[in-house]
């Protein structure tokens, strides 16, 4: 009673704040706070997570005792079934223990499915298309958290592989600004998406996350090729990524009603001259606009992945770097000495605003 007490009156402070009523469905809402009521202990979750992988272990090993492994039509009749069953499962039950079962048969379906192609000598990429293809009929009839956010990075998982398969490691560059592109129109966009059957309640959340781990995953592999010799695309990527950061930055600068140009041009030019440096590694500018773009929506997963990305980049970039250790150390400790400088010269200006 106290919890519905208190949603009432969150409801009367926002109706009160936008000046009209708010059509709320009460019946929707009672079956959601019962749902959320009857949910189990952490513990029960987590011994019925353990229970369903060890459930698909001992099958596995089944399989391999009666030598299923060995037949490809046995394989393919697996991988169908599997793929059907965890569908049919994750869309008739809401249990813990069964939507873990129905988790690990639909990626043990693919396993066999990899494994039933390689046995017949299928193109590895036509196994990686079909691949993709069954993620995308997964996005479509699912409407389960964890298959819709398997499914976004299987996807975009097949379409690198892919990729390596026709051994073009520049299209990368193409998939990450893609994937730059959708993740920043997902997050801005939030309650366009919502009112969109598709992407409704937690397939939205679940899209943003997949997108958002993608997104990482392209950073990684572009990332990569910081020895490669086609790492001229790198500054292109670099280009478009600190484009979108720069267009963020300047929202934010808005938000915070920072209206003076002088301030706006010195902001931007501290951070053109800072990625302009590290241009080379697109990884570096992609994790600063996740993380810019997750604070500014206030999405903590984001935020996270976005400060670890931008560590681990940061990191990458500086071992990756073909001179001597000493000039290296000498980079960082210029560095070092530099932001210091910077953030002295920021507290400074932000403390005679103050006074002033």
């Amino acid at each position: 009673m106290e919890i519905k007490t208190e949603i009432q009156n969150i409801l009367n402070v926002v109706e009160a704040k936008i000046g009209r009523g708010l059509n709320v469905d009460h019946s929707k809402m009672e079956i959601g706070l019962d749902h959320n009521r009857n949910n189990q202990a952490l513990t029960i979750k987590v011994l019925s997570i353990l229970g369903g992988i060890l459930a698909t272990l001992a099958f596995v090993v089944f399989l391999y005792v009666a030598r299923f492994d060995k037949s490809q039509t046995a394989l393919y009749c697996f991988s169908a079934l599997f793929f059907i069953l965890s569908l049919w499962m994750n869309k008739r039950y809401d249990k813990v223990l069964l939507d873990t079962i129905s988790v690990c048969l639909y990626l043990l379906g693919y396993v066999l499915f990899g494994m039933a192609t390689d046995i017949s000598r299928v193109e590895p990429f036509v196994c990686h298309l079909l691949f993709s293809l069954f993620a995308i009929a997964t996005l479509i009839i699912s409407r389960s958290y964890i298959l819709t956010f398997i499914s976004v990075l299987i996807f975009t998982g097949s379409l690198i592989a892919v990729i390596f398969d026709f051994h073009h490691p520049d299209l990368l560059h193409v998939l990450l600004s893609i994937t730059a592109l959708m993740t920043v129109n997902f997050a801005l966009n939030e309650a366009k998406f919502l009112k969109i059957n598709f992407t409704s309640g937690k397939r939205y959340q679940a899209i943003r996350t997949g997108l958002t781990f993608s997104y990482l995953i392209c950073l990684y592999f572009v990332g990569r090729s910081l020895s490669d010799e086609n790492w001229a695309y790198n500054y292109i990527s670099s280009a478009i990524l600190i484009s979108i950061l720069m267009w963020l930055i300047n929202c934010l600068l808005n938000r915070f009603h920072c209206e003076e140009m002088g301030k706006k041009i010195f902001i931007f030019i501290v951070v053109l001259v800072c990625l302009g440096f590290t241009a080379i590694s697109p990884a570096i500018s992609g994790s600063l606009l996740l993380l810019l773009l997750s604070f500014k929506v206030n999405y903590r997963t984001g935020v996270a992945l976005g400060i670890m990305g931008f560590i681990y980049f940061i990191g990458m970039f500086y071992y990756d770097l073909n001179i001597t250790l000493l000039q290296k150390s000498l980079i960082m400790f210029g560095s070092g000495v530099f932001f210091i400088l910077l953030y002295f010269l920021i507290f400074k200006k932000s403390n005679s605003h103050e006074k002033a």
